[in-house]
């Protein structure tokens, strides 16, 4: 047993595995470049893809799979080794314990990239425009989006206000390119897909009588109830086209599609309807992405940075001294 651990603790064995592991990930990327088809459905941080149907052509995330796990247990008893040498020598000075909570906090990132990797989820695009749209038990809805561009036309910044609303509750936030809406302690994500100006009513002239109407809107015209169904923009149809819905004879309905612009006018009913405008608001297209291991990653975080300053005072009070 004390071979194993000596084994294990050896600087040696960490080095050789480290480069293992960097041989590895090099001939995965070789791999994945060369045979993309292979690799069809696997999306950012998610290694249940290699495990739901393994195939040959992965045994190198296996056999890194493995080496991760090694060196990950090598630091462990490296570390523990360190911590208890310097316990048993009963030394009270915090920046000599530096390197080992920087170790610590490569533990917890291995950690957090393992819960990341196995429970992390995505979800389908979402279009969020001024009215609520529930997305889980949060409800959002943009209120502003601002935009600037290169001189060439290429955005450079996006900036979409959010709000937010849970329980009744109702906070405000912003939504960017790299600058995701974070709840639930950042487990849940909100990331920015797309964005632009979304239709969202249509200005109709009913028998000369303007008015601004939703998709989905009943809408008497002579007496009878007309249903504004559904709107196509471009490029399903060269200009924007209304569709509506009217009761025929028989208890059967007909569509009937409205055309933009004023010398376009559709007789519904015996009267004269004009598809004379439309109206848009602010929109963003976001996916939402679940991560477990955000609070893992922050204490990583924390252990690197206050190990790596613990580090550095240790070093500038030994050059001071000397």
């Amino acid at each position: 047993m004390k071979h194993i651990y000596d084994f294990l603790k050896s600087q040696k064995t960490g080095i050789i595995v480290g480069f293992a592991v960097t041989g590895l990930l090099i001939i995965g990327s070789l791999i994945m470049n060369y045979c993309p088809e292979s690799y069809e459905g696997l999306s950012g941080e998610d290694i249940t893809f290699f495990f739901k149907e393994p195939k040959l052509i992965h045994t190198w995330f296996y056999l890194m799979f493995v080496a991760f796990a090694m060196y990950g247990i090598c630091i462990f008893i490296c570390t523990l080794d360190s911590i208890l040498r310097k316990v048993k020598a009963r030394s009270k000075k915090v920046a000599l314990y530096g390197a080992s909570i920087v170790h610590i906090g490569f533990l917890v990132t291995l950690v957090a990239h393992l819960v990341g990797g196995i429970w992390s989820e995505s979800g389908r695009p979402i279009t969020i425009a001024d009215t609520w749209v529930q997305a889980g038990e949060y409800e959002l809805k943009v209120t502003g989006l601002d935009s600037t561009t290169y001189p060439n036309g290429m955005p450079r910044k996006i900036t979409a206000q959010m709000k937010i609303r849970k329980d009744g509750k109702e906070y405000d936030d912003t939504l960017g390119y790299n600058n995701p809406v974070l709840l639930d302690c950042g487990t849940k994500q909100f990331l920015l897909r797309n964005y632009g100006n979304m239709p969202n009513a249509v200005v109709l002239d009913i028998g000369g009588q303007p008015g601004t109407f939703h998709i989905k809107d009943l809408v008497d015209i002579n007496g009878s109830k007309v249903l504004i169904a559904n709107l196509y923009m471009p490029p399903q149809f060269p200009m924007p086209v209304l569709q509506v819905v009217t009761e025929g004879s028989k208890g059967k309905y007909d569509k009937t599609y409205i055309r933009y612009g004023r010398q376009n006018v559709q007789n519904i009913n015996g009267v004269d309807v004009v598809f004379e405008d439309l109206k848009s608001t602010p929109a963003v297209v976001v996916t939402t992405k679940k991560n477990p291991s955000i609070p893992l990653t922050l204490i990583a975080i924390g252990c690197f940075g206050s190990g790596m300053l613990l580090v550095i005072f240790r070093t500038a009070y030994k050059m001071v001294r000397v």
